[in-house]
């Protein structure tokens, strides 16, 4: 009977990466994937989650070391990016939210079937047993300190090995979630369909080329960006793969758009679209899915992630929220590293149910609950343009600073730090709820104001300030202590964003409002706690979403556009990535000088 330290059940992207990562941080660990496919496999669509934002790119490229695989390989990724308004009108009077250009902190665009593909090669190579093409029947976990025994069986023969560590990695079929019950609701119901179609299919194609206005504002191929077509209720993606092709989904709140209405199939989903996306379902009509794939009320969550008895559950076969955000690579990031933390601890003789305890505490009773907030009933603002865009702006800094500069500065890894950590986080948390039930009361109360043509986030100096603060390194002391002094910076946003409703809307009278009202401040109204100086500042984070820009900030923009144009863009980028190496990399905090707040439009 073969026997390996950690056995990890499914040789999907959660079970891959977590091999290779045993190997290259715990060498002397022998490591078994237990998986049913075998090679080669096929491109994209049989997997959810083609898209990388920071946190999860950090993870694969760079503690696992495939920043230079990534880059020749798959495909950089141009951020998220948002159309608004009409589905059914002219593509071009959508307001577009997005980057004109590429962050100084990379992304990608996965294609998952050549990325598992050259994943297995590189775990069999790094010396993990790869067992392929077999069937998993049964894990039984020993509760003392004996050895686990899985089961499997490879054609008509019948395995058996053992192993001092069980991983499930086997995506939805959460197999120990239900071998022990742990399952949960979450109270999000939201579901999707989704195909690949052979060929660059890209929103520029949606637009004359004879527009050159719209087509030139963008100095980078909009192809490359996560792009989301947004109506009430529901997100169309369109992302890019290496392979050539383009993949497109819908995703949809199951109480406003139910499943049954667009993903029976592919020809179902085409109707749909003509409905509600028709400038998009008309440029696709006449081409033929290469798949069509679907899944019903996708998100979930668990009672128990890890144990002390030396089990864990890793990615989908965890927990997951939404893919509005692309956070399906944040979430086996954090769960591997969770049980590295474990796994380490372990071998090294100081496993502790305490920091268990606290790994589970963390993940499914903080930062899940905090996480799912951004969606849960939430949907129903995407058809407003003004909230859902201040929204994003919301979720996405808060997201960089809360998750996504934590992890790249390893902190994750640290259980004291961790301790300490997830106090502020819950602080945080209470804050963000609030704020994500008053964009809902927000966008239920007002009409949808289409008032801005392009936000280009690129050129807007607090967001590119925020993103680049990522590659700032900070000790676990002091960048707790520097989340408190950031929390101050939130609640000010918050405050403005409750400004902004109130100038819109009277929303004084009503229970969610003062629900809301109550949640954030207490018994203290919320407009008493800064100054006007203060407020006013904040509210020019979201100025474009909800006012006319004056006539000194639009010739701001367009001076913005033609600095950003010089060498073909080449400047712009050369300014940057001159000030990082300088100024940020490896520094502790990141400034914004005089020479980036003038290239930059507010």
């Amino acid at each position: 009977m073969d026997h390996y330290d950690v056995a990890i059940c499914g040789g999907g992207l959660a079970g891959l990466t977590l091999a290779y990562q045993i190997r290259r941080e715990l060498p002397s660990l022998s490591v078994a994937i237990i998986e049913k496919t075998t090679r080669p496999l096929p491109d994209a669509a049989h997997k959810v989650g083609e898209s990388t934002v920071e946190l999860g790119a950090h993870y694969l490229g760079h503690v696992l070391g495939l920043k230079n695989y990534l880059a020749d390989k798959q495909l950089p990724k141009l951020g998220l990016r948002y159309f608004y308004g009409n589905g059914s009108g002219p593509f071009e009077d959508r307001p577009e939210l997005g980057a004109s250009t590429f962050s100084p902190v990379p992304t990608y665009q996965l294609d998952r079937g050549l990325l598992e593909n050259d994943l297995r090669e590189l775990v069999s190579d790094a010396g993990v047993k790869l067992l392929e093409g077999v069937s998993l029947s049964e894990i039984s976990i020993s509760e003392t300190t004996g050895l686990h025994t899985i089961k499997y069986t490879e054609g008509d023969v019948a395995h058996t090995v053992t192993a001092q560590w069980v991983v499930d990695a086997m995506g939805r079929r959460r197999f120990l979630q239900r071998k022990f019950n742990l399952q949960k609701e979450n109270g999000h119901s939201a579901s999707a369909a989704w195909f690949r179609l052979e060929g660059k299919i890209s929103v520029n194609d949606l637009v004359p080329r004879s527009n050159k206005a719209w087509h030139n504002r963008n100095l980078e191929d909009r192809y490359f960006s996560t792009n989301h077509l947004m109506g009430r209720g529901y997100w169309v993606w369109l992302i890019p793969l290496s392979s050539g092709n383009t993949s497109i989904g819908i995703v949809t709140d199951e109480d406003i758009h139910p499943f049954a209405t667009y993903a029976t199939s592919h020809p179902q989903a085409l109707e749909w679209l003509m409905k509600h996306e028709t400038v998009l379902a008309k440029h696709i009509a006449d081409k033929t899915p290469l798949d069509f794939r679907k899944i019903k009320n996708y998100s979930y969550t668990s009672s128990q992630v890890f144990s002390e008895n030396r089990w864990t559950c890793v990615g989908e076969a965890a927990i997951f929220s939404d893919p509005f955000y692309s956070p399906g690579s944040d979430l086996i990031a954090l769960t591997n590293t969770f049980t590295m933390n474990l796994i380490k601890a372990d071998f090294e003789g100081n496993l502790k149910k305490e920091n268990v305890d606290l790994l589970n505490h963390t993940l499914l009773e903080v930062l899940y609950p905090d996480q799912i907030s951004f969606f849960r009933e939430n949907y129903s603002t995407f058809g407003n343009t003004q909230v859902a865009s201040a929204k994003f702006y919301w979720d996405t800094t808060y997201y960089w600073s809360l998750y996504a500069h934590t992890f790249k500065n390893g902190h994750f890894e640290d259980f004291e730090f961790i301790k300490k950590y997830v106090v502020i986080l819950e602080k945080f948390s209470k804050l963000n709820r609030s704020v994500q039930r008053l964009f809902r009361v927000w966008a239920k109360e007002s009409k949808s104001n289409e008032q801005y043509a392009f936000c280009d986030l690129s050129r807007k100096h607090f967001f590119i300030k925020s993103a680049i603060s990522l590659l700032t390194i900070q000790g676990a002391g002091q960048f707790n202590a520097n989340l408190l002094q950031k929390y101050d910076q939130f609640e000010k946003m918050a405050n403005a964003l409750l400004v902004y409703a109130q100038k819109s809307n009277d929303l004084n009278g009503m229970e969610d409002y003062s629900e809301y009202d109550q949640d954030l401040t207490g018994s203290e109204s919320l407009l008493k706690k800064f100054s006007e100086r203060d407020v006013q500042k904040e509210m020019n984070f979201f100025k474009e979403f909800f006012e006319p820009l004056s006539s000194s900030e639009r010739s701001k923009i367009r001076f913005i556009d033609y600095v950003s144009r010089i060498w073909k863009g080449s400047y712009l980028y050369f300014v940057r990535a001159t000030y990082i190496k300088l100024l940020v990399n490896k520094r502790k905090k990141a400034g914004m000088p005089g020479v980036l707040r003038f290239i930059y439009a507010d």
